[in-house]
């Protein structure tokens, strides 16, 4: 790529995460999402994966946007949408041959964006606490004044505050405020030479047009007309996490050893039946599907509960191929604690949507095994503890 290098920020109500990288990745079953550092997937990365699917809402922002991507971010969270719109203008900025920097002072330009999208990639107008994104990026925006700034500001009851906030910073140029309706008009605004007026809309079914390469292909973008160029450093895609920014995770980070619970994970009991304190399903890959796709999100998984027996024992599970992990949770008040012999047959832990654990089996661990998992009282809460025993068996 040959463009300007660009640092997309990605807000969230925990500080700012960075994109480290948008590279396509041929071999990959789906697109994937990464934290930098981490081989597993970020618990949102199925959405992704949907979002740039052949055919998706990212393909329609034409060349290399759509397909199999690697996205590596400085951080993760655990729910929201507002990474959708920055995450499609890197991937529309991409297929136009732009650059990506980590650093704020290696950048050409800073890109602010939040927002979640329709399958058109329109912008959804909402409350995204901007406000209080603003106040947690000002400590990495500060750390390059002189970097021209672009900012979508969807709508919403804080844009018009949002956007005066942004104006006060007293950069040494006033901030690009992007048109906040589609994210292809953000890109046009982004990608437009100075000296070509706005283009008329071009209607397609459910998409405005928007060529890819064609302001690359004029010799001249927008975000080189407001930016002065001058000579800068190589940019740094490989940086080390920042550890400031290393979460925007709702949960402080945990150990394998010790869950917090879910309580939307389990059911209430019914009336006069024992309330259960553990909750073990298995994770299984559909018909024609692999475990494979289903831990890079390609597909969701097919959940299967596992039945208590009596002594304290769970229902044997068999170790057949489509066999992917299993989803455990615990009722409020409860923490988990799993045992050694699960844990070193499984991928550390993810949070699924649902807020249970997912433990996905390893390749060359699927071999029978007997591990416990058991439900303590978190301090404060009624001593209400239960242990279960599960085997699994070829």
């Amino acid at each position: 790529m040959t463009g300007p290098a660009i640092l997309v920020v990605i807000p969230t109500t925990r500080g700012p995460l960075r994109l480290r990288s948008l590279s396509p990745r041929p071999g990959l079953p789906a697109p994937a999402a990464f934290a930098d550092g981490d081989y597993r997937p970020l618990p949102w990365s199925a959405d992704y994966a949907r979002l740039c699917a052949p055919g998706g809402p990212v393909a329609g922002l034409g060349g290399d946007a759509g397909g199999p991507h690697e996205l590596r971010l400085s951080g993760s969270f655990d729910a929201g949408r507002s990474w959708e719109v920055p995450v499609c203008l890197a991937h529309g900025l991409a297929a136009r041959s732009h650059r990506f920097t980590a650093e704020p002072a290696q950048a050409d330009l800073i890109l602010w964006a939040t927002g979640a999208v329709d399958r058109d990639l329109a912008v959804l107008p909402g409350d995204y606490a901007l406000l209080d994104k603003i106040e947690r990026s000002r400590a990495l925006l500060a750390e390059a004044p002189n970097v021209p700034i672009a900012v979508l500001l969807p709508d919403g009851p804080e844009r018009g505050a949002a956007e005066a906030a942004f104006r006060a910073f007293g950069r040494k140029e006033a901030p690009h405020i992007l048109p906040g309706g589609t994210v292809e008009a953000a890109l046009e605004a982004l990608t437009r030479p100075r000296d070509r007026d706005p283009p008329e809309p071009r209607r397609r079914l459910g998409r405005l047009a928007l060529p890819a390469g064609a302001a690359a292909a004029a010799g001249l973008v927008a975000v080189v007309t407001f930016i002065a160029l001058g000579a800068r450093h190589a940019p740094v895609t490989n940086s080390a996490t920042d550890p400031a920014t290393g979460t925007a995770s709702a949960e402080p980070a945990r150990s394998a050893e010790t869950i917090p619970p879910s309580p939307s994970a389990l059911e209430k009991p019914a009336a006069g039946d024992r309330p259960a304190t553990i909750r073990v399903e298995e994770l299984r890959a559909p018909p024609g599907s692999s475990c494979r796709r289903v831990a890079f999100g390609a597909d969701l998984p097919e959940r299967r509960l596992v039945t208590p027996e009596s002594g304290g024992r769970l229902t044997p599970t068999r170790l057949v191929p489509e066999l992917c992990g299993f989803a455990i949770a615990a009722a409020p008040g409860l923490r988990l604690e799993i045992g050694p012999e699960l844990r070193a047959a499984a991928l550390p832990p993810v949070r699924l949507a649902d807020g249970a654990q997912g433990f996905f089996l390893r390749e060359g661990s699927r071999q029978n095994l007997v591990y416990a998992v058991q439900a303590r009282p978190e301090a404060g809460a009624a001593p209400t503890s239960e242990r279960l025993v599960h085997a699994l068996t070829r």
